[in-house]
């Protein structure tokens, strides 16, 4: 009878298991309607030079997360860490009470985390019960929770009360109470913020609320009416143009000495460069040439955006820069971004001493920069399209 309890017994977990991991991946966070890829989740609690990974997104838009607690490798953390009292924001009360308090302790509170991309942010994801909370923080505030995070750097107990007195002369006149119930483990903490009581004001035409009662709590387990919200900012598609012309290799000297033109159009070479050293330029990776006819000169520089962070950003700033029709008029002419061609193109103009400026980007690889007196934008464009830059990147 004994052996058929035993054999029961094991049949009952073993059929239980799945869903227990079941239950556990239905209890994971979540962003919903999450349209990026998988993505590193890193927090900054000790400067952006020091992020910290603790977990990641996945393309479903689950949460997973990896809570690391050694931060030894990082460096000046003392610099971010403080009292208690400061790090949970108990810093200007008119009256307080601090019924319990680790004074020893330090710590430091974190309010969102990051996303990461190719090592860098790329977004961040906010947890709240509205999507609008702390966005119309000086006008409408929205009275609900905010989830945060606490690192400590021991184990500490918080319990306090925070009064602010706040008056503006005939527009408001209220305490603001903060109440903190916090128990901390050395390590990564979650504080649970909640609005409960807001003032509102009005003063003529102007209205707005400020926050009246509120409480911070610290949690063990994420509450069910925390929603999870993404901010993205990072364009997509300029990131992975950046990795792939990080994975390029840079043309040579020799290279650029094989392939220079002797003429551009109707315009003679005068003079070249290979590698020089140019003002606001990040790289040596690029070559420099003259052509000249009579009061006509051009002078042109190709620059090689491969395997250099800097000179990537400049790569993708330009691209930036002329990806929309635009056009302001100048004292001497004008500014302007638009086609020639099928290639999105920069122009200064100087029409009083018929000057100009084209830069744009090529071969999914080079900025170029071209300067020319006595030729119009039109003209000028029609001498660089016979440059040959396909031969460029040839071996």
């Amino acid at each position: 009878m004994k052996m058929k309890t035993h054999i029961l017994f094991l049949l009952t977990l073993i059929y239980f298991q799945p869903c227990i991991a079941q239950q556990s991946q239905t209890d994971l966070p979540k962003v919903e309607n999450y349209t990026k890829v998988e993505l590193e989740i890193m927090m900054q609690p000790f400067g952006s030079e020091n992020p910290i990974s603790v977990g990641k997104i996945t393309a479903d838009g689950t949460i997973h997360f990896n809570w690391n607690t050694d931060i030894s490798s990082v460096q000046d953390t003392d610099l971010y860490l403080s009292s208690i009292k400061r790090a949970v924001g108990m810093n200007f009360c008119n009256d307080k009470e601090i019924e319990q308090s680790n004074e020893e302790a330090k710590a430091v509170n974190i309010d969102y985390l990051f996303l990461y991309k190719y090592g860098q942010a790329v977004g961040s994801i906010h947890a709240k019960t509205e999507s609008d909370i702390g966005e119309n923080r000086h006008s409408s505030l929205i009275l609900g929770s905010t989830l945060s995070w606490v690192y400590s750097d021991s184990d500490a107990l918080f319990n306090a009360k925070c009064t602010v007195n706040f008056e503006n002369e005939n527009i408001y006149k209220f305490n603001e109470v903060t109440s903190y119930t916090i128990q901390l483990k050395k390590g990564w903490n979650m504080m649970l913020n909640t609005l409960t009581e807001k003032e509102d004001w009005t003063n003529g035409t102007e209205k707005g609320s400020l926050p009246k009662t509120m409480t911070k709590t610290s949690i063990t387990k994420i509450p069910s009416t925390i929603n999870w919200y993404l901010k993205y900012w990072a364009n997509d598609e300029l990131l992975e143009i950046k990795q792939q012309l990080l994975k390029l290799k840079p043309i040579n000297k020799e290279h650029y000495g094989n392939w220079l033109p002797k003429k551009l159009g109707n315009l003679k070479r005068t003079g070249y460069e290979v590698g020089q050293t140019i003002e606001n330029m990040p790289t040596l990776n690029n070559v420099n040439l003259l052509f000249e006819k009579g009061s006509k000169t051009i002078d042109l520089t190709i620059v090689d955006c491969v395997s250099n962070k800097d000179a990537v950003s400049m790569y993708t700033s330009m691209k930036g820069m002329v990806s929309r029709d635009w056009k302001d008029k100048t004292e001497t002419g004008y500014n302007s971004a638009t086609e020639m061609d099928g290639k999105r193109v920069m122009t200064e103009y100087n029409e009083k001493e018929v000057k100009t400026i084209l830069s744009y980007n090529a071969n999914e690889r080079f900025v170029i920069k071209a300067e020319a007196n006595q030729i119009t934008p039109e003209e000028l464009w029609g001498y660089l399209k016979t440059l040959n830059l396909e031969a460029l990147i040839k071996e």
